[in-house]
C-alpha cells in the first residue's frame, strides 16, 4: 500500500493517513470500510477523481469554526487534516468545528472520532454520501448511507465508540455479502419492484432501507444538513456513486468534524471515570438467553485484539486486487 501510494505521488504524511485509516478499520473488524477499499481509492487517483497533492484552502473567519476546501483529496486525507484542526480549535476554545467541501469517500467514520478521543476530546464525525437509501415507505434512493460516529475515552483503555450508517446496513456490507455469495438479511434492501431483496438472492439491489424506518430517514437528513448544506456541496442524490465510472470526475462529498474539549466543561479525569461507570452499567445488565450485553465499540475492540495477534482475513477478490497493485512497475 505504501509503495502504491508513493508511486502516485502522495506525500508521506498523507499516505500514512490512508493506510492507518484502512488498517484500523480492518483490525477493528469493519471489513467493508477497511483495506478492501484500497483498490477503489487507487482507481480514484489514477482516474483523476482524487488528487494526490491537493491544494487545500482554509475558509471562514469564526474563532472555533473553519471550512476546509479539500480540493478533491482522498477522503481519508481530507478527514484527518480536518479532524486535527477541530482538535486544535477545541483545545484553544473548548469546541472546534470543521466542515469539509470537495472531498471523497472518507472510509469509516470512527477513524476520526477515535483519533480525536485519543487526544482527550469527545469527537464526532459525519459525512454525506451518494444516494443509496430510499425514504421510509419509498422505493427509490434519495439519501446516502450518511454515517455518523462519536467516540470518547474512559478510564484506562475503556472506550465508547459508536459508528453507524443511517441505513439499515451500509452499501459496502451489501456489496460484500453479494461478492462472497452470502445471503442478505430481511429489511436491508429493496429490489426495483419494491420487494425485500432478501427474498431473491440474484435480483439487482435498487435501494437500501433506512435504519429504523422514519427515524433512520430523519437521521440521514440530519447528516445531509450538517455536511452538504453547511459546506455548500451537492445533495446526496446529486453525487456520483463511489464505485461508478467515470473515475475522472470529482464527487464533491462533504464532511463535518466536531471536537469537544472535556476539560473545558468539567474535570477530565472525573468525566473518564463517569464514562467507564456508564459502560459498566450497560455491560453488567442481564442478557437474553445465548446473548450478552455490550457497549458501543466493544465488539470492535475485541476484533482488534484478536486480529492484532492472528492477522486480518482478506477475501480472494481483494487479495487479487492487492496483488495486482503490488505487481505494478
Amino acid at each position: 500500500m505504501t509503495k502504491a501510494l508513493d508511486r502516485r505521488g502522495l506525500p508521506e504524511e498523507h499516505a500514512a493517513y490512508v493506510i492507518d485509516g484502512l488498517l484500523e478499520a480492518s483490525l477493528r473488524g469493519i471489513d467493508t470500510h477497511g483495506i478492501r477499499l484500497f483498490p477503489t481509492y487507487m482507481a480514484e487517483l489514477d482516474g483523476g477523481r482524487s488528487k494526490a497533492c491537493p491544494e487545500f484552502q482554509w475558509l471562514g473567519s469564526g474563532r472555533a469554526v473553519r471550512t476546509l476546501d479539500a480540493a478533491h483529496a482522498l477522503g481519508l486525507v481530507a478527514g484527518r487534516t480536518a479532524c486535527a484542526e477541530a482538535v486544535r480549535l477545541a483545545k484553544e476554545h473548548g469546541i472546534g468545528a470543521v466542515a469539509v467541501r470537495n472531498s471523497n469517500h472518507f472510509g469509516a467514520a470512527s477513524v476520526y472520532t477515535l483519533e480525536m478521543a485519543r487526544q482527550g476530546v469527545v469527537g464526532l464525525s459525519f459525512s454525506n454520501s451518494d444516494a443509496l437509501v430510499a425514504p421510509h415507505h419509498g422505493q427509490r434512493p434519495v439519501f446516502g448511507t450518511n454515517p455518523l460516529s462519536l467516540a470518547a475515552q474512559g478510564s484506562g483503555a475503556d472506550l465508547f465508540c459508536a459508528d453507524f450508517a443511517t441505513s439499515q446496513v451500509s452499501y459496502s456490507k451489501v456489496r460484500h455479502q453479494r461478492e462472497l455469495g452470502l445471503p442478505l438479511q430481511p429489511g436491508w434492501a429493496l429490489t426495483a419492484e419494491g420487494r425485500d431483496a432478501a427474498l431473491d438472492g440474484t435480483a439487482e439491489i435498487a435501494a437500501l432501507k433506512p435504519l429504523g424506518g422514519h427515524k433512520g430517514q430523519c437521521l440521514g437528513m440530519v447528516v445531509e444538513i450538517l455536511c452538504a448544506l453547511l459546506a455548500g456541496m451537492p445533495l446526496d442524490h446529486e453525487l456520483s456513486h463511489l464505485y461508478s465510472h467515470p473515475f475522472s470526475e470529482p464527487r464533491r462529498v462533504a464532511h463535518l468534524f466536531l471536537a469537544l474539549d472535556v476539560g473545558a466543561f468539567r474535570e477530565a479525569e472525573a468525566f473518564r471515570d463517569d464514562l467507564s461507570r456508564l459502560l459498566r452499567v450497560a455491560r453488567e445488565q442481564p442478557a437474553t438467553a445465548g446473548e450478552r450485553v455490550v457497549a458501543p465499540g466493544d465488539p470492535e475492540q475485541e476484533a482488534a485484539a484478536e486480529r492484532s495477534l492472528h492477522g486480518i482475513p482478506i477475501d480472494d477478490e481483494t487479495w487479487r486486487r492487492l496483488e495486482s497493485l503490488a505487481s505494478e512497475g
